[in-house]
């Protein structure tokens, strides 16, 4: 994909957090890919602004552990290894799982049909073999979920982990088949049913079929 289709111009006004969003964003829908190159001028000028906030929103990035500073003229996308993986794993399953489940208590009936309005979109998406819109449906999907179990720290910390999983999930999703979206269809019906507990088990069940796909898939870097 052209960088200049995803970084477009930005307002003058909190420029700082305009890029961070723009640049985590393209993290979490997998936009950038691992070990791809980042580079500060370039991106400025795409985003229209000095190279200051940019650089200070990859810091940030980095610090976080989304990007990966080897140099000042070397900002990448970290190739994850396998033993972070498990990690963020271990703490997806406990902290999407309880997002699930309270999900399952909360949600309203108009939240619910905007799940099912998000997995029909998937199945269309995927269905003409438009994988970037599918990726970014995907995590609209868990989003939601996490906005309606209406904790925002917990929503917080699952988006940062979404920060490191997106480009690993965006990198295998197209040849992952349905293995990344049929447990959707588990968690919107315990959701509905407002059953807390098969909702917990069928995220659990989403994130462990992913996880098959990506060990299977050569991406992670040996520890």
């Amino acid at each position: 994909m052209n960088m200049k289709d995803v970084f477009e111009p930005l307002d003058r006004s909190s420029l700082y957090e305009s890029v961070y969003s723009k640049i985590s964003l393209a993290l979490i829908d997998g936009v950038l890919k691992p070990d791809e190159k980042l580079r500060i001028r370039a991106l400025a000028e795409q985003l229209g602004t000095s190279v200051t906030p940019v650089r200070d929103a990859i810091l940030k990035l980095v610090q976080e552990g989304a990007l990966e500073w080897r140099g000042p003229k070397d900002i990448r996308v970290p190739r994850m290894r396998a033993s972070q993986f498990e990690e963020i794993r271990t703490i997806r399953l406990r902290i999407e799982g309880l997002a699930a489940s309270l999900a399952a208590g909360k949600a309203s009936p108009a939240q619910v049909e905007e799940l099912r309005r998000i997995l029909v979109e998937i199945e269309s998406a995927r269905n003409m073999d438009d994988h970037i819109a599918a990726i970014h449906l995907n995590r609209m999907f868990h989003g939601k979920i996490a906005s309606i179990a209406g904790l925002p720290i917990l929503e917080d910390m699952i988006q940062r982990m979404w920060l490191r999983m997106g480009p690993v999930i965006a990198s295998i999703y197209a040849s992952g088949g349905r293995a990344m979206i049929v447990h959707f269809y588990e968690l919107l019906d315990a959701i509905a049913k407002r059953n807390a507990i098969d909702a917990e088990t069928a995220m659990h069940n989403d994130i462990n079929s992913a996880a098959r796909v990506i060990r299977d898939s050569g991406l992670l870097a040996p520890d």
